[in-house]
């Protein structure tokens, strides 16, 4: 094949040169993970990890929820959540970030030094791990699959390690890690798929090697099946034990009846990057093959275990783009021995290599750091994304007592549930295999209409809805206004009540006028109710100034649309609130005195101050609409009253020179 990197043994005094590779590694993968928290699911493995801490056993049902109570709840990550629980209770949200980052940091740390024990020379090593961290960084997230990542460096290590000198130790080794990846994430199912793709790779090898190497190919056959069937033994030690099968198969039966992006498959538009990575390490790996010093037969011997790995791992990625982060990482060793071998000629020396790759990575990691900090932002924010939770929403619901049978979406479920069970339960969380098939399908089924979706709602008890993403989000469509009430339009999170007479008096104090469309191309859309609906107990000349409130927000300002509804609603004198009324009549008196209409400004700003005197705007725009009429002597007497009520003394001077001079008779 080709030459074994002489930097790995150290006889060329290179270690410092893999240090500072591998230094300038472990910085530039600690930079892209330790960021601010953007995954909701967090919320939920922190609470299950808290509840196994508190009663010292696995919860079993699906207690979170008013929806599925008693449906099972096979938990193959118990063993992660409650590692998040204890960090959150050593120091909170940026404790987990630390913990995830050091899980990775582990990953890449075996996954180094497999390349350089495969012959990878230190910048190779480094910069194609880099590489593969940026592929897979939207993976860098709270969540158990970070497990995997360290191993499936493990059983790449053990593919490698195989062999007479695979000792008792290694061996002990090797199974307490499995048994660790067992009961932190399902994912262990892929070790068994590696060990079994490097068998079935020295199988094919074994076919077509000379008679006197096949009995050794057909040695490391065995000893990958026996290894592949030792992670498939590990894999049982949970306390879920073989329900990890189930678990699995849920996972991919429950995708068909509900549509979730993380199980698609990858696509060129979506997932280019993904593709790139795939292509780059085959072309790399062919040519180096056929640069290698070795017959292409025996190079193919020495590489099958880890391609085995690496194509099977490829085929996962492109299924479920769930796992492509972790064929980026398992096809990253071929792609770091197959740029060395190509590199073995280059001119450049290898510690110049080793330099140029460490300073650039360790500029990429540090320099977007430095830049927020003398911007005065923070160096390092390790804790929740300022929009991750819609918090204002979450108040305001609690706040009123809506929180008992309260619809809610998938993300927001999992810090609903991390914040408020045993009190309140969720009607959803994005514990999938959690749920029965019904209820996914009433999920996943995107062609419903509101009739069908206001049964289904009954049919669980559901008497409010919480929203999020609302601007993406369908189900904010099949509220129908005549039986569910808008109470709360803000921050992209909405929040709906069913129109029962408990809610009656709240939602005559918060209903909005307006319901929701959506499409596919504009995403929801906001549509005003003219109409109010004849259920809702806002009066009509309240529901007509909202929906002129909601017009005047949607049009951006303009009052086109917002004038006629505010003139609706002053139409009863006496009808709106005091307050509401004197604003809404002052509003009104400005737009007509910006149009010169000056006698509907008179009535609508004496109108305003009858409710409010000590109005200073509106009292100034009544004298200006005087003044315009010829009423000198109405307009000193107003600006009379705005010197002695301002609080602003140059309005004050003003307005006061103003009404000597109209008394006066000066212009």
């Amino acid at each position: 094949m080709w030459p074994a990197s002489s930097e790995y043994q150290g006889s060329q005094g290179a270690r410092l040169t893999t240090a500072v590779s591998f230094l300038a590694l472990m910085v530039f993968v600690a930079g892209l993970c330790l960021q601010p928290i953007a995954e909701s699911d967090l919320f939920f493995r922190v609470k299950v990890g808290q509840e196994i801490l508190a009663h010292h056993a696995l919860m079993g049902r699906n207690l979170f929820s008013f929806t599925a109570p008693d449906y099972p709840d096979l938990d193959l990550a118990w063993g992660f959540e409650v590692g998040a629980a204890l960090l959150y209770r050593l120091g909170g949200f940026p404790a987990i970030v630390v913990g995830k980052t050091a899980i990775i940091l582990a990953a890449f740390a075996l996954a180094y030094v497999l390349c350089r024990r495969a012959g990878a020379g230190a910048a190779a090593a480094a910069a194609t791990l880099a590489g593969a961290a940026f592929v897979m960084r939207e993976r860098f997230v709270e969540r158990p699959h970070v497990v995997s990542f360290v191993g499936e460096a493990t059983v790449l290590l053990a593919l490698a390690a195989v062999g007479p000198r695979w000792s008792l130790r290694r061996t002990l080794a090797f199974a307490a890690g499995m048994v660790l990846w067992a009961n932190a994430h399902a994912g262990i199912f892929a070790g068994v798929l590696m060990a079994l793709a490097a068998a079935a790779a020295s199988l094919l090898c074994a076919a077509a090697a000379e008679p006197v190497q096949r009995r050794s190919e057909l040695a490391r056959v065995q000893a990958f099946a026996l290894l592949a069937a030792g992670i498939a033994l590990f894999a049982s030690a949970t306390p879920v034990g073989w329900g990890i099968v189930r678990y699995l198969a849920l996972h991919v039966s429950l995708p068909r009846l509900h549509a979730i992006d993380e199980f698609r498959s990858a696509t060129w538009r979506s997932d280019a990057l993904f593709f790139g990575w795939l292509a780059l390490a085959a072309l790399v790996t062919v040519a180096a093959l056929r640069r290698g010093i070795s017959p292409l037969r025996d190079a193919l011997a020495a590489l099958s275990p880890r391609l085995g790995a690496a194509v099977i791992m490829a085929v996962l990625g492109l299924w479920s783009v769930r796992f492509s982060a972790d064929a980026a990482l398992v096809a990253a060793p071929l792609l770091a021995t197959g740029l060395t071998a190509l590199l073995a000629r280059a001119p450049v020396p290898r510690t110049a290599r080793a330099a140029l790759v460490a300073g650039a990575l360790l500029l990429a990691a540090l320099a977007p750091r430095i830049a927020d900090a003398r911007a005065g932002r923070p160096f390092l924010s390790l804790d929740l994304e300022p929009d991750l939770i819609p918090r204002d929403a979450i108040q305001f619901v609690t706040a009123h007592g809506l929180r008992e049978r309260m619809y809610n979406d998938f993300e927001t479920g999992s810090y609903l549930a991390f914040e408020g069970y045993p009190r309140y339960r969720v009607f959803v969380d994005p514990r999938l295999p959690a749920y029965p098939p019904e209820l996914h399908r009433l999920l996943g089924d995107f062609d419903m209409d509101r009739p069908r979706w206001d049964a289904a709602m009954e049919s669980y008890g559901v008497t409010s809805a919480l929203l999020a993403y609302a601007g993406v989000n369908r189900r904010v469509a099949w509220w129908d206004p005549d039986r569910w009430a808008l109470l709360y339009r803000a921050h992209d999170a909405r929040v709906f009540v069913r129109r029962l007479p408990r809610w009656r008096s709240l939602i005559a104090r918060y209903e909005l006028p307006a319901t929701f469309s959506f499409t596919v191309e504009e995403g929801a859309a906001t549509l005003p109710l003219a109409t109010r609906p004849l259920a809702s107990p806002v009066v009509e000349c309240e529901w007509q100034r909202r929906l002129g409130d909601l017009f005047l927000e949607l049009d951006g300002g303009g009052a086109a649309r917002a004038m006629p509804a505010y003139q609706r609603a002053l139409a009863s004198p006496g009808c709106l609130a005091p307050q509401d009324e004197a604003t809404l009549a002052g509003w009104l008196g400005a737009a007509a005195l910006q149009a010169k209409d000056f006698e509907r400004c008179v009535t609508l700003t004496g109108r305003a101050l009858a409710l409010q005197p000590g109005d200073v705007a509106t009292r100034s725009n009544r004298a200006a609409a005087y003044e315009a009429l010829g009423r000198l002597s109405a307009a000193a007497d107003d600006w009379a009253r705005v010197g002695s009520d301002s609080s602003e003394p140059a309005v004050a001077r003003a307005a006061t020179a103003r009404a000597q001079r109209l008394r006066s008779g000066s212009p």
